[in-house]
């Protein structure tokens, strides 16, 4: 398998999902019965225990990176614990297994890990520098520090709300949104990674890191924030729930495949696995590096279109290998038609603006089925 190097986002076409004309869907919102979360009150002590125990998980894959802040800010974070000024919150998602997953203040964590949690004679244990105001403290380690003030360190308290297990996935994916405040705010797909662990997650990373996958898209979406699973998790929606699913807002639309991929059966997976493959497959031998782009005014193929994208690899995985295989043989055609597709202002209108329509979504999957259908027609 092969995983994606880190590319610019400037290999991607910006969508513009909701626009004057189509705004997005209006839902009803999630039952406030329902937000399950319960106020905790820490201290550094305690916290410097779940770390070393992993009970507070810091996974890099998890999420985003944990190691974003220099020495710098860690020992500015750490002299802000020893001159007493308190902690902004923490959020943490609480697992059944009585794990706290960081949803709020990964960065402040993970200082407070390198100063006081890894071993002495790591590389990357943290050692004060750059401090503001204590001067006398600089180059020292947690232990080099005066016992009054370890002790210090360790006694200062701080609040933390923990979400707790059994809280619906959707009020959960709402919650991860609304209170992530980092410098490095969350992506959807790093939430849908941290709400839908397990096998949901699993699969859109599988498919994200296929050898079929990045061919595909010529290695040009973003692996480090997950936008790769961005792109799986849209075809798996469009494919698995079907366009009369979809009713206007495509975020409830992403978490409703995500939760539904919780639940299914191995077969279905498996169906899903062995369908998106195979639209990468054919994706790639038929429109080669022109997959998925549209043609600019310069006449120029651009970046990647994230809705040519799903309309394209959805009608692909619903074929059977034999037409997908005439559709090869007859590519020429197919992409005299498809040039002349992208030529054509409606189909370029639905593509670029207003995305997430349900209008635009009908709109692009029919263009597509149809220009498959017109060169399967062909003798």
């Amino acid at each position: 398998m092969s995983v994606p190097k880190k590319v610019k986002l400037g290999e991607i076409e910006e969508e513009q999902l909701y626009s004057e004309i189509y705004e997005e869907e209006i839902v009803e919102p999630f039952n406030p019965k329902d937000v399950d979360i319960i106020s905790q009150p820490m201290v550094i002590s305690n916290i410097a225990d779940q770390l070393k125990y992993e009970d507070i998980l810091l996974e890099p894959d998890f999420q985003r990176h944990p190691d974003l802040w220099n020495a710098k800010q860690q020992s500015r974070l750490i002299e802000s614990l020893i001159i007493k000024i308190p902690l902004p919150t923490f959020y943490f998602d609480s697992t059944k297994d009585d794990k706290l997953i960081v949803v709020d203040g990964l960065q402040r964590l993970y200082a407070i890990k390198r100063f006081m949690v890894i071993d002495k004679t790591d590389p990357d244990r943290l050692v004060l520098t750059d401090l503001e105001y204590l001067k006398e403290y600089e180059g020292k380690m947690f232990e080099e520090l005066p016992p009054a003030i370890q002790r210090r360190i360790k006694a200062q308290s701080l609040t933390a709300y923990i979400i707790r297990p059994g809280t619906p996935d959707k009020v959960r994916t709402s919650i991860f949104t609304r209170i992530n405040t980092g410098g490095l705010t969350l992506e959807p797909a790093e939430i849908k990674n941290s709400v839908y662990r397990g096998q949901a997650a699993n699969l859109l990373k599988e498919l994200a890191h296929s050898d079929e996958f990045v061919k595909a898209t010529r290695n040009k979406i973003d692996s480090s924030r997950m936008l790769d699973c961005e792109f799986v998790n849209r075809f798996l929606a469009f494919y698995l729930l079907g366009i009369k699913a979809y009713s206007g807002n495509l975020e409830d639309y992403l978490n409703s495949v995500m939760s539904r991929l919780q639940v299914e059966s191995e077969s279905t997976i498996e169906k899903c696995r062995v369908d998106f493959l195979k639209a990468m497959k054919y994706a790639s031998d038929i429109f080669g590096d022109k997959a998925f782009r549209k043609i600019n005014a310069n006449e120029r193929y651009g970046r990647i279109n994230k809705p040519l994208y799903d309309s394209i690899a959805v009608n692909l995985a619903k074929l059977n290998i034999e037409d997908c295989e005439k559709l090869l043989r007859k590519r020429d055609k197919l992409l005299e038609k498809y040039i002349i597709l992208l030529r054509d202002d409606k189909f370029v209108d639905i593509i670029t603006r207003g995305t997430a329509a349900i209008i635009n979504v009908k709109g692009r999957y029919k263009a597509i089925h149809k220009l498959f259908q017109e060169v399967l027609m062909y003798d």
